[in-house]
């Protein structure tokens, strides 16, 4: 049997002079959002950054369990 755990989105954003991507989680995230929504989280995250601060992906994370019945 399959059991849903949770879903996390990682937005990660290029900051200027920065050499490392900057990364946000939300952990428990409805299951199966649509690619607008979730583009538009990092888009939304971008903003609240320092100017110039580019939106480099958002990583989707689904955690599921798998047990013998």
């Amino acid at each position: 049997m399959i059991q849903k755990l949770s879903t996390k989105l990682q937005v990660q954003l290029a900051v200027p002079g920065a050499e490392k991507l900057k990364k946000m989680t939300f952990p428990n995230v409805v299951d199966n959002p649509a690619e607008a929504e979730i583009l538009e989280l990092g888009e939304i995250m971008k903003n609240l950054d320092q100017e110039d601060t580019l939106l480099d992906g958002v990583i989707i994370t689904s955690q599921s369990r798998v047990t013998k019945n």
